[in-house]
């Protein structure tokens, strides 16, 4: 058998192994990478993965750790944020409510065409003397600590890979967490289908009323946000390609997806037409381009990292739910860490105790992700509730999630120990927040449709902690406890406004960071 020895084998050559080999050989040019993928490259542009929308994070990850700003620029559209839509059927699309914003945040974000960007991580990867041996079938691996052995399929070769790490990123099929016995259930339930076809679906289009055109300022165009069409139980994503394509998901809790009983495109089609007739008509003369059912998708696992030379990313390790578009989050949050440990061990340090505690940052930002999700799903067509979630959740994203990234901390011990106590009531308070909002959830409740408008980018408190991520001069130690007394803030107004307290006379302070929010939620 043909066998070499490398310092890095990556399993997988998708977004998140050819996004760590970049990462590592950037950062150290004289390690021996090899990257093993399955397909062959260059792979379909329109390449059918979830995971093409991106936020905060990824988006810094990709064009500043990645350096790849000008590749997202020229080759991905630009994000017009999330946009929610709810009420029944109506002849006017513009009479449903509408929850989003009236003009772009300052940080960038993308739709992603990951066929696109994979090849084009493919070639750059290739320039830089990274061995990618691709179109093979991996067989087996042998997991000793830090001697690593990979044996696969290359035509007709048998071959073989030993390595001081070996990083799996082979997705849903786990190699590394199957040989290991990691996979741990998710407490939240999922189901999604999605397809994509042939055809751009500009939102904008199904009303021809001025005034709601009218309300994208900056020449803004709601078919560039990841749209939302909401339901009790369920949302339907629409999200624009830049080749042209659109991705339609339709995700479901339990009891929707067993009343929708969809197994098949047409079935799509046919709940779409009782359910969303707008985006049905859309789709009218588009050409399908493939089509995926995914039962129970959430899933967690029970280590990601080791000291022995191991380590999970993407989608080989845990999946929450694609609502807030996270998937390519927890792609960067691994990444920064495995190449972290990796360079680390390379330099001669005992990375045991680092390796723990980084493994239970990784796990408290997923369980705290998740918690936005789990029992949720039955308020997703109750526009008032929906309304102070997406603040709450914005809120404690980029006050808190975003924040330690954007500033250094996702790797640096010392730095996360120092703001513990802060993190900690942080977490508590979204808690809290969580709990209120699945209690609302569990009513499934609908208001009728009246065209109401809540625009994002007029509440204040998002602002100012995006202008906090956006800051380079602030430091952590300087933003997070800014970001803390926020959310304390934030809990009893949230609260109030779900109806889970006496309505009350509305302070100096709420109304400095929330603005017209709560007059809109309620109208």
């Amino acid at each position: 058998m043909n066998s070499k020895r490398q310092d890095v084998i990556i399993a997988g050559g998708g977004l998140a192994g050819l996004g760590l080999a970049r990462q590592l050989i950037t950062q150290r040019p004289d390690l021996d990478i090899v990257v093993l993928e399955r397909n062959r490259f260059p792979v379909d542009e329109t390449v059918a993965k979830v995971g093409e929308s991106t936020v905060e994070v990824a988006s810094r990850y990709f064009c500043h750790t990645l350096e790849l700003g000008e590749h997202f620029h020229d080759s991905h559209l630009q994000k017009f944020g999330l946009r929610c839509f709810f009420g029944a059927p109506q002849d006017d699309f513009s009479q449903h409510d509408e929850l989003g914003v009236s003009q772009r945040f300052p940080l960038p974000t993308f739709q992603l065409e990951r066929g696109a960007m994979e090849n084009h991580l493919y070639r750059e990867l290739l320039e830089r003397g990274v061995r990618i041996d691709h179109g093979v079938q991996i067989q087996s691996i042998d997991m000793s600590p830090r001697n690593h052995r990979l044996s696969f399929v290359d035509g007709e070769q048998e071959r073989e890979y030993s390595g001081r790490w070996l990083v799996d990123c082979t997705g849903r099929y786990g190699l590394v967490k199957r040989q290991l016995g990691l996979a741990r259930p998710s407490p939240h339930r999922g189901n999604a289908i999605w397809f994509r076809v042939d055809k751009t679906i500009k939102i904008d289009e199904w009303s021809g009323d001025a005034a709601w055109r009218e309300r994208m300022v900056l020449d803004g165009k709601r078919w560039l946000s990841t749209n939302h069409l909401m339901g009790p139980g369920y949302w339907v994503w629409i999200i624009p390609l830049g080749s042209g394509a659109t991705s339609i998901g339709i995700v479901m809790d339990d009891q929707a997806f067993e009343t929708a009983a969809i197994s098949d495109y047409p079935g799509a089609l046919a709940w779409l037409s009782r359910n969303h007739p707008q985006c049905a008509a859309a789709l009218e003369g588009s050409r399908l381009l493939d089509f995926v059912a995914l039962r129970d998708y959430s899933y967690d696992c029970k280590q990601m990292f080791s000291d022995e030379g191991w380590g999970l990313t993407g989608e080989s390790g845990v999946f929450s739910d694609p609502f807030y578009s996270p998937g390519s989050d927890f792609i960067a949050l691994a990444n920064e860490i495995l190449s972290h440990l990796i360079i680390a061990d390379s330099r001669g340090t005992d990375i045991a105790f680092e390796t723990r505690a980084l493994e239970f940052f990784y796990t408290s930002f997923f369980s705290n992700t998740l918690s936005l999700y789990t029992d949720q799903y039955g308020g997703f067509g109750d526009r008032t509730m929906m309304s102070v979630k997406l603040v709450w959740d914005y809120s404690f994203y980029w006050g808190v999630l975003a924040l330690l990234y954007y500033k250094g901390a996702v790797a640096d011990i010392q730095l996360l120990r120092r703001i513990n106590s802060q993190l900690l009531e942080a977490i508590s308070l979204n808690a809290q927040m969580q709990g209120l909002l699945r209690e609302r959830a569990s009513q499934r409740l609908v208001q009728p449709a009246a065209g109401v408008f809540v625009d994002q980018y007029q509440i204040p408190v998002l602002h100012q902690l995006i202008g906090q991520l956006h800051d380079e001069s602030l430091s952590l130690e300087q933003a997070l406890p800014v970001s803390v007394a926020l959310l304390r803030e934030l809990v009893p107004a949230m609260a109030d406004l779900l109806g889970e307290t006496p309505q009350r006379q509305v302070s100096d302070s709420e109304r400095q960071h929330l603005g017209d929010f709560r007059q809109a939620v309620l109208a």
